[in-house]
């Protein structure tokens, strides 16, 4: 049985993809920083992704890492640059081969090929969380481990999935929304199935048949 270790499971959508997985009958270890915070994550256990000896830890004997992270109490080049380092670390000392990852859709490239958090329209506010999303990237690509970042578009919506998605590769953003539903079962059939490798991804909810 394939075995995922979720790290960010007390988010939006690490919650859907720890409860899908369940559903599929993996073996799920859902991690949070806090389990007294998440009462309602079965299971859940400590672990940071910053603290590279934590990883090590709660990845054990896992076979694919997916990480969900976000918090606001920590600059966000931290948590995913020098937190993507750590998390990278981790795997590697626990021997779990892969790293799945929820991306930004702002890292994306906009239709006239400019990335969008580098658009003259871009809010200044929401630069720096881009900033460290891209750190996130640099350090997946610096690293060994096999990856695959899962992008939605710019409409991430927690409304109930369709159960079908469209895969795009070209590093370009998509028009459309993306259910955190369909966002998970886009990532638990690379877990269950693995096609890409090393890649960024852009993923949407397909509306029809």
């Amino acid at each position: 049985m394939t075995s995922l270790v979720v790290f960010g499971a007390g988010g939006r959508a690490g919650r859907r993809i720890t409860a899908a997985a369940r559903d599929r009958g993996l073996r799920v270890t859902p991690v949070v920083r806090d389990p007294a915070r998440h009462p309602d994550v079965a299971g859940a256990v400590a672990g940071d992704v910053t603290d590279a000896d934590a990883v090590a830890a709660v990845a054990a004997g896992h076979d694919v890492a997916v990480s969900a992270v976000y918090t606001a109490d920590i600059d966000p080049t931290d948590l995913y640059g020098a937190g993507t380092r750590s998390l990278l670390d981790g795997l590697t000392r626990a021997g779990t081969k892969r790293l799945l990852v929820v991306g930004l859709a702002t890292t994306l490239d906009g239709p006239d090929g400019v990335k969008l958090y580098e658009a003259a329209s871009f809010p200044d506010a929401y630069r720096p969380f881009s900033l460290g999303r891209v750190a996130e990237l640099s350090a997946l690509r610096e690293g060994s481990l096999d990856w695959v970042v899962f992008t939605p578009t710019m409409e991430l919506v927690d409304t109930p999935g369709t159960g079908a998605y469209e895969v795009t590769t070209d590093g370009r953003v998509a028009e459309g929304t993306t259910t955190y539903a369909d966002l998970a079962t886009a990532i638990l059939d690379e877990v269950t199935s693995p096609a890409h490798h090393r890649t960024q991804l852009t993923i949407r909810t397909r509306t029809t048949p």
